[in-house]
């Protein structure tokens, strides 16, 4: 019942924040046009990139640790933030080389940039990487919900922010990429300012749920005297343990943005513009199964022999499949009005591109879910395997369909690389599981594998 509880408040915050982030994407791409919308989607990709290359697995690498009370909060927390200071300096001294040399030259011709903007675009790459990482530690303390919350006062920070710029007319490319940087900046303060009081109170972490309180990762795989090890030690630990995680999230982006990339290689910004209102709005529905990912992380952690453990995640996986078919459907027959409405007649060539892509959302949410129970179980190799595989078919048919078809190209090969990755994902979670397909998707729990 907690767990019912406390995916309905995440629900509710998510359906908010895809509410708002819309309002956001269509308000930009009214105002700025297909290239310069192209031009700010290509940023926010470059600045989401860097964040996942330099988050280290931090975050991912605590939640074991944390949830068995291997080492103090504070101490792993200090651990983060030295990281993360480093990972500062490294962002202001890539920002410094976009305004000299072909570095300048480059992004000015392929992104619009203008000087300066590299460290606002890193203040955006600071506040996701982050957030990211102390999201985590949350989530170890039992505290399920206020990831979510969060996200939802940062998509309305965001909101306001825009919506300011254009009331008084003084949206521009620059300023859309300004007012990113501080809901992403703001939203991280937030964040971290509700995680230090949680580490002062010293309040003691919500049960697992498991038998003895155990977590899928075997405790031997936790030292015993991590708490004594200095904190470059500890820092070193954590990207040893961490990075393949990571390397999940970096794999995952690249499945959401690469063939952005390859579009504005073969077809130019303005074509990137078209195509990244359908890409939005398909990240949007994956907001929705994506709620239940935290919930996940927490409940999978349980002991192997806890039998609600794989029961809760094909329970997960129906929902998260029913949520987006219920808010996708409708959007095949309303984006073209929505979409001459909110960003004008320009996008509308957006529509075909996202019914080409719906197929593949509806497809790959069960993976959105089936991300957060592969990380409970201490297995994000999973996910990294699923989204290798995932990013290796985009490129391939991509550059087959993507020059030949433009931003429809895109969304077919897209389509076809998400099936491929859920698929992938799905198998996994049936052989470790051994439950059927049909248990896994329509219920049926007493049917183990084979018996169809």
């Amino acid at each position: 019942m907690r767990l019912i509880g406390a995916g309905s408040r995440i629900l509710f915050s998510r359906v908010w924040q895809v509410l708002a982030n819309a309002v956001v994407v269509m308000m930009v791409a009214h105002v700025l046009g297909p290239e310069g919308q192209g031009h700010y989607s290509l940023t926010v990709a470059l600045a989401m990139l860097l964040a996942s290359l330099l988050g280290g697995g931090m975050g991912l690498a605590a939640v074991p640790p944390l949830r068995q009370g291997k080492i103090r909060p504070a101490r792993m927390f200090a651990a983060q933030m030295i990281w993360v200071g480093i990972m500062v300096g490294v962002l202001l001294l890539l920002a410094r080389a976009t305004d000299y040399g072909q570095w300048r030259q480059v992004l000015s011709a392929r992104l619009g940039w203008s000087a300066g903007l590299g460290y606002v675009a890193a203040v955006a790459a600071i506040g996701i990487l982050g957030f990211e990482t102390w999201s985590y530690d949350l989530l170890a303390r039992g505290r399920l919900v206020i990831g979510a919350a969060v996200n939802g006062w940062r998509a309305t920070g965001h909101l306001v922010l825009v919506g300011l710029l254009v009331l008084f007319g003084a949206l521009s490319f620059e300023w859309a990429v300004g007012a990113l940087a501080l809901a992403q900046f703001g939203g991280m303060l937030m964040l971290l300012v509700i995680l230090v009081r949680e580490i002062r109170r010293g309040k003691p972490l919500a049960p697992a749920g498991g038998p003895d309180d155990a977590v899928a990762i075997s405790p031997e795989d936790v030292p015993d005297d991590l708490d004594e090890r200095s904190l470059g030690a500890l820092i070193v630990y954590n990207l040893r343990h961490g990075w393949l995680g990571q390397i999940s999230a970096v794999a995952y982006f690249l499945l959401l943005r690469l063939d952005q990339g390859l579009l504005e290689h073969f077809r130019g910004a303005a074509e990137v513009g078209i195509y990244s209102i359908a890409v939005y709005l398909g990240e949007m529905l994956w907001l929705l199964p994506g709620a239940l990912t935290p919930l996940l992380v927490h409940s999978s952690a349980a002991h192997a022999s806890d039998p609600e453990r794989d029961r809760t995640a094909a329970r997960a996986v129906r929902l998260g499949i029913l949520v987006t078919v219920a808010a996708g459907v409708p959007l095949i027959f309303l984006v073209e009005p929505l979409l001459g409405l909110f960003a004008g007649g320009e996008y509308l060539p957006a529509a075909a591109a996202f019914r080409a892509l719906l197929p593949g959302i509806v497809v790959f949410a069960p993976g959105a879910v089936l991300a957060g129970d592969f990380i409970g179980r201490g297995k994000p190799h999973w996910n990294t395997q699923a989204s290798a595989l995932t990013v290796v078919v985009n490129v391939i048919i991509g550059v087959q369909l993507i020059p030949r078809y433009g931003a429809v190209g895109a969304a077919w090969s897209s389509t076809i690389a998400y099936a491929c990755g859920s698929f992938v994902m799905l198998a996994r979670f049936r052989r470790v599981t051994g439950m059927s397909l049909r248990g896994m998707l329509l219920g049926r729990h007493g049917r183990m594998v084979g018996e169809e």
